[in-house]
């Protein structure tokens, strides 16, 4: 099997994701602008650590499949990757509506970052038990 990169640098956005949801948390309960500012920015660092999560992916897979990597394993990430792209998107938007509008009403940040939080959970397991299986 070959060297993959992708189990390694996945875990960041995950990660960078959940912590800035605590901070979120912070905010609603310190009503402190750092913890806002903290959010953002970890949030910005997951898109990014996202891109690279992606870029690694598409370099793995090329190698798999050349040991040919089963049907099953293919169409069950396939279905993970479709949520993590949606949970890319959704933070991606959240990044710049807070970075656009800093000032956010604090039930619409917090919905987003729940949302956010969920998605990511949810996706962070699916790709847990594809490890799994492989």
């Amino acid at each position: 099997m070959p060297f993959l990169y992708h189990p390694l640098v996945v875990h960041f956005p995950v990660a960078l994701w959940l912590t800035s949801f605590l901070f979120d948390l912070l905010f609603v309960f310190k009503k402190e602008s750092f913890f806002s500012t903290v959010s953002r920015y970890l949030i910005g660092l997951g898109v990014l650590a996202a891109g690279v999560a992606i870029v690694s992916g598409f370099v793995d897979y090329i190698p798999l499949v050349r040991e040919g990597i089963g049907q099953a394993f293919v169409d069950r990430h396939n279905i993970h990757g479709l949520l993590a792209y949606a949970t890319t998107v959704l933070y991606a938007g959240l990044f710049a509506t807070r970075w656009r509008w800093p000032r956010m009403p604090r039930p619409l940040s917090l919905s987003g970052a729940i949302v956010g939080a969920v998605l990511i959970s949810a996706t962070g397991y699916l790709g847990g038990e594809i490890r799994r299986v492989m």
